[in-house]
């Protein structure tokens, strides 16, 4: 059986120790700076923990890092020397894996890309794992501890999960800033967001099924200037929300015109 420890105590080494714990691949270790937050997951995991970064046990197959980004790099060097030749992975989907190469001999990235919290249990059976390792030997081994927790898996490089994180923070994370700019907007009219959820729900699956490009509706796309107008005149009294719109119409006008050359405001097609 892989000895496996979960450096972290947060959102992601929570959900992560305990899936792996269900899946017949128990941490045998929690390390955490807090050492209430260590304690607290170590006893769900029913495992040892520690506070002390340089107490990994040494006999641990692979550490899994689970920080903040920006943390990685120092955590790596605190924890690795006590087990040179444990396997150091991170979960992070921005940081390069090449961040454990000045302290691990063995190294990689099993990032899953989800956006986790603590209320909400992940379906991991839809959760892609990204993985990568600096041997095809330690590839091997995280491909299949990622096919033993989940369900979906792929191999994808530095350069590629770069790229595809700048992909999930705006498909996650401005979309997600967009439905809370449109709340706000509904509650200063006295209206409820749940009139908006059918709207994103056809919008999410019209997206998933189909080129999201070709799916684009709207007064952009209409180039009814008029409609806009109206709109940047509703948002004078918010001007930063008033600057991304006007900022995003233009965006969706100028995609729109280059994949349909040739067209102008009044060739776009109705809704």
């Amino acid at each position: 059986m892989t000895k496996i420890a979960i450096i972290g105590s947060g959102r992601i080494a929570w959900h992560l120790g305990r899936r792996l714990k269900a899946k017949g691949l128990p941490p045998r270790q929690v390390i955490s700076r807090t050492a209430a937050h260590a304690e607290s997951l170590a006893r769900t995991l029913q495992c040892d923990w520690t506070d002390d970064w340089s107490a990994l046990m040494p006999d641990i197959d692979l550490a899994i890092i689970a920080v903040r980004d920006d943390a990685i790099g120092d955590v790596a060097a605190q924890v690795a020397p006590a087990a040179p030749q444990t396997l150091f992975v991170h979960t992070s989907g921005a940081t390069p894996g090449t961040v454990l190469a000045p302290h691990c001999a063995r190294f990689g990235v099993f990032y899953p890309l989800q956006s986790f919290s603590y209320d909400r249990v992940p379906v991991w059976s839809k959760i892609p794992f990204c993985v990568d390792a600096n041997s095809a030997e330690d590839l091997l081994l995280l491909k299949k501890t990622a096919k033993q927790i989940g369900n979906l898996l792929y191999h994808v490089d530095d350069k590629q999960r770069s790229s595809l994180h700048v992909a999930a923070v705006f498909a996650n994370n401005f979309t997600n800033h967009c439905f809370a700019i449109a709340e706000k907007l509904l509650e200063e009219k006295e209206l409820p967001f749940e009139l908006l959820h059918p709207l994103m729900e056809e919008t999410l699956a019209k997206a998933l099924q189909n080129a999201p490009a070709l799916m684009q509706t709207g007064p952009a796309v209409r180039g009814d200037q008029e409609t806009i107008q109206r709109h940047l005149n509703l948002l004078s009294g918010h001007p930063e929300w008033q600057k991304l719109y006007s900022s995003m119409t233009d965006n969706i006008i100028r995609q729109h015109q280059s994949e349909n050359p040739g067209a102008g405001a009044s060739d776009f097609s109705n809704e």
